[in-house]
């Protein structure tokens, strides 16, 4: 009996060799899981035990918003943002060349909030590219605050303290922080894996700034301090590169001027109802990353996904090589290892998303880590075939 169960462990040089890289992309992948995905959540238990802050002036904060033709977005998000709980803030709308109803909207809010400032970027058929970066410069220029603090006209912050908890996290030595934003939910299949796609690319830039290697922020929740826009020449540097003052961020932020704002009421909530916003979100950052300074975090991560297919690879090959060869106890290995796996994942991603307000990701799980590097593929290959001119 003993001998007939030990046959049944008994393999080959092959199967060995299976057996070990497989456990090798099962290591890798969990150790991603474990040092960058959990690692925001873990911060934020931790910060909850300690719980002090210390007592810090607050500065002029200037709230800066480019908009071009989202005057149903403004009057959605706008009021969130000008009832404030903060004592000394302005709100700037930059309308960049708008031909819907913005202008009409924001001058009857002005009305209301005197704490409203209007500034225009003309429209112009001689200004198509670069309409954004100069747009968020007019704004910066305005701007009397010593903090700005960026957001879009699709997002909202979901408490009147969202200022005062993004300001906390600012010091003597940390002059930009990074926010978190996340998608409302809706009922459309894109929805979900847009959701699933932002909280780990929110987990990843979080966990690199909380391990201070910070590498990029995102311009739905992120705050830095003037000085820094016109030490740096502002957008000079980036004027023939499309998405520039994304990576403006990431020339800007170092280990160690850089903080994250983790208390959900720094969180903003950002409509994601159009695959077309999402799409253009996505295709920004695949533009931006091949411009920053440092490629580690973007192989590092290209790693992780490189190693999460090939983990479900050689699952479906000794899956398939084990039934057809009977042989069982290679089939409990690689069943083993998968549910193992999909178990830590799913505790690590769901608890986690339940904090920074992801939703929740239980049978939807397997698919939705298939196809987020898929759709991430997708629209970084439709870029590239534009910018070649291929249909």
């Amino acid at each position: 009996m003993v001998e007939q169960i030990l046959h049944y462990f008994m393999f080959n040089e092959l199967e060995i060799a299976g057996i070990v890289f497989y456990l090798l992309l099962f290591l890798i992948q969990i150790f991603f899981y474990f040092n960058y995905y959990r690692k925001p959540y873990s911060v934020v238990c931790k910060r909850d035990k300690d719980n002090h802050k210390p007592v810090c002036p607050k500065p002029k904060v200037s709230v800066i918003i480019a908009s071009e033709n989202a005057a149903d977005e403004l009057a959605e998000n706008l009021p969130a943002i000008l009832t404030q709980d903060y004592s000394d803030y302005e709100v700037i709308v930059v309308n960049n060349g708008s031909t819907d109803e913005s202008e009409t909207l924001l001058q009857s809010l002005q009305l209301k909030y005197p704490h409203l400032y209007i500034t225009y970027l003309p429209y112009s058929n001689d200004i198509t590219f670069g309409r954004r970066k100069l747009a968020l410069t007019i704004g910066i220029k305005a701007a009397k605050g010593e903090v700005l603090l960026f957001t879009e006209p699709y997002s909202r912050p979901v408490s009147d303290q969202w200022i005062s908890s993004m300001v906390e996290e600012l010091s003597d030595e940390k002059d930009i922080v990074l926010g978190y934003s996340y998608y409302s939910r809706t009922k459309t299949f894109f929805n979900r894996i847009a959701r699933f796609d932002n909280h780990l690319f929110s987990m990843q830039y979080i966990s690199m700034a909380l391990k201070n290697k910070p590498f990029t922020g995102i311009n739905r929740n992120l705050a830095f301090r003037r000085h820094l826009f016109f030490d740096n020449k502002g957008f000079a540097a980036f004027l023939n590169l499309e998405n520039g003052e994304d990576v403006f961020i990431n020339q800007i932020i170092t280990d160690s001027n850089t903080s994250v704002a983790l208390s959900p009421d720094s969180f903003v909530e950002s409509s994601n109802d159009r695959y077309s916003l999402w799409k253009q979100v996505k295709k920004s950052y695949s533009i931006t990353k091949k411009h920053f300074k440092d490629k580690t975090p973007i192989n590092l991560f290209g790693l992780e996904t490189a190693t999460r297919y090939l983990f479900y690879l050689v699952l479906i090959t000794l899956l398939v090589y084990s039934a057809a060869s009977f042989h069982w106890a290679l089939l409990g290995i690689a069943v083993f290892f998968f549910v193992l796996r999909l178990v830590i994942q799913s505790i690590i991603i769901n608890k986690a998303a339940r904090y920074f307000q992801s939703g929740k990701f239980h049978f939807s799980l397997i698919l939705m880590d298939l196809l987020q590097p898929f759709y991430n593929f997708k629209f970084r290959t439709n870029h590239k075939n534009r910018a070649t001119g291929r249909r």
